[in-house]
């Protein structure tokens, strides 16, 4: 971590209170809980406290953690009855928050704000708030923006999908982009052996099934290279979905070129990101950021990705980038790339060569997000 002064909110700590979904453990920790992990070990700010659902094992770089027990969350939802919890365990303590960061979820932070207008509560935006609870309509934005402290987003898209209608607002600078980081894994360049991965969960706009489709045209005429498909519909193995059994019946006729991995460990999938010469990121919806776009680029992947969301963001000038994202349009960049590999060895320098997407990078921004909003 940089030698940059230790800060403070003030005298009073930083809370990070995560959705209910989000288990903080290395098992299962989903994208919010790894962002918050990554967030919070590499901020200059101290007295930093991560709540949520009991995580059932090990916390996550054993940051300070706080399990909550949602109150009748039947009746309210879980996540408003995880913010009724983190209410009641706030009025047993000593001393409130110098900044509460609310994460993913609109209508917890209002809930939070209206209850408690004396918090100072930032909501911390990882996706599309108005297809979100307590975003969605454009008077729900007015509001979260007119009381609370700030609106922390993980993209310029996120951002402007937050003031979509709200342009005009005199208070929109407190709407801040805190985008995402990713730590290389090794300082040394690695060494890349023939082989495509994808990373992601098994669902329909991922691309998995364009990907797993053009892979299946192309890889029979190039039989030294493999394919890799890494992940399952969520963070844990189940039966295979319909979709997943389609992907898998795709890449079967590739017999031994193929593998689905399912679900498997962060440490096990950043193994194989590392071997890779090319990392697809195929999204077909308009993705907030893309935690795997910086994956791929860490590890010095070629990487073949799509003008969606807030992708081209950090992708621009270091991947290839499709419009149009569709089994041909992926077949053909990939064929361009196997049939030469010195255009393939231009896209992996790219990749490694500009890298400016730092744990400490990302942490520098949204510790002076923060320190904006809490002046």
């Amino acid at each position: 971590m940089s030698s940059s002064p230790v800060l403070s909110v003030g005298p009073a700590p930083l809370h990070f209170l995560l959705p209910v979904k989000e288990r903080f453990t290395a098992s299962n920790a989903g994208a919010v809980a790894q962002v918050v992990r990554d967030m919070a070990r590499s901020s200059h700010y101290r007295d930093q406290l991560v709540l949520g659902q009991d995580p059932q094992g090990p916390v996550l770089a054993n940051l300070p953690f706080q399990p909550l027990q949602p109150r009748r969350g039947l009746l309210r939802g879980r996540n408003l009855g995880l913010a009724a919890a983190y209410l009641d365990w706030l009025d047993g303590q000593a001393e409130l928050p110098g900044l509460l960061e609310v994460h993913g979820r609109c209508h917890v932070a209002a809930y939070i704000a209206k209850r408690r207008p004396d918090l100072k509560i930032a909501l911390f935006l990882h996706n599309d708030p108005r297809e979100m609870r307590g975003g969605t309509r454009l008077a729900e934005r007015r509001w979260l923006l007119d009381n609370l402290a700030g609106i922390f987003c993980v993209s310029d898209y996120i951002r402007r999908c937050f003031l979509e209608g709200l342009e005009d607002r005199a208070n929109i600078a407190k709407v801040k982009v805190t985008p995402l980081g990713v730590d290389r894994p090794v300082k040394k360049r690695p060494i890349k052996s023939k082989t495509i991965v994808l990373v992601a969960r098994m669902v329909p706009e991922k691309g998995v099934l364009e990907t797993a489709a053009a892979c299946a045209e192309i890889l029979p005429d190039f039989p030294e290279w493999r394919l890799q498909l890494v992940g399952a519909r969520g963070f844990a193995n189940t039966d295979q979905s319909s979709y997943e059994k389609q992907v898998a019946a795709c890449v079967a006729k590739l017999g031994p070129q193929a593998e689905m991995t399912g679900f498997i460990p962060a440490d096990e999938v950043q193994a194989r990101q590392l071997q890779a010469a090319i990392c697809v990121v195929p999204s077909l919806w308009p993705e907030p950021a893309s935690r795997a776009v910086l994956e791929a680029l860490a590890c010095g992947c070629a990487l073949l990705t799509t003008r969606r969301g807030g992708i081209p963001e950090r992708a621009s000038g270091r991947a290839l980038i499709l419009d149009d994202p569709k089994q041909q349009t992926i077949a053909a960049a990939l064929r361009s790339w196997l049939a030469d590999p010195a255009e393939l060895q231009k896209w992996q320098d790219r990749a490694w060569q500009d890298y400016p997407f730092s744990f400490a990078a990302m942490a520098k921004m949204a510790d002076q997000a923060r320190a904006d909003i809490c002046r």
